[in-house]
């Protein structure tokens, strides 16, 4: 079951112009064009709610990849479809904790250049000056 988990409040630099920053960690091992979509699903949908209730900025958005272990083209297009769309609402769209047969799809394709890549949600959070460390879940699927 992927979830959307509010990661912590936090005072963001370099560019990231949010307050405050969720997580959906994939729980599949293969990523792929279903499993891209449904994620793709999710995004939309998180997207359009925050639109809706804030009339604000959108938060951003960091993808756990820690449990999968394949990915394929298809799901490469979902992800940088979910990057088009956070970008598009002027938010930021990270990836964490990728395994390595993972991370050399990145740099083979070269998309890793069109991410913001951290080694985990822990050293994304360890960047920024943290300010609350709640947790709150948003979003079960």
């Amino acid at each position: 079951m992927d979830t959307i988990t509010k990661v912590n409040q936090l005072s963001f630099h370099q560019g990231l112009n949010s307050e405050s920053a969720f997580t959906i960690k994939l729980t599949n091992s293969k990523f792929d064009s279903l499993a891209g979509s449904e994620l793709l699903g999710k995004v939309e949908s998180w997207v359009s709610a925050n639109v809706m209730m804030n009339n604000k900025e959108v938060p951003v958005l960091i993808v756990d990849m820690e449990n999968v272990e394949f990915i394929d083209s298809q799901g490469l297009q979902k992800l940088l479809a979910c990057l088009r769309l956070m970008q598009s609402h002027k938010s930021n769209f990270l990836l964490c904790s990728q395994q390595p047969s993972v991370r050399l799809v990145f740099e083979i394709t070269r998309i890793d250049q069109l991410f913001a890549v951290f080694p985990s949600v822990s050293k994304f959070v360890s960047r920024f000056d943290v300010q609350n460390q709640d947790s709150e879940y948003l979003l079960a699927a």
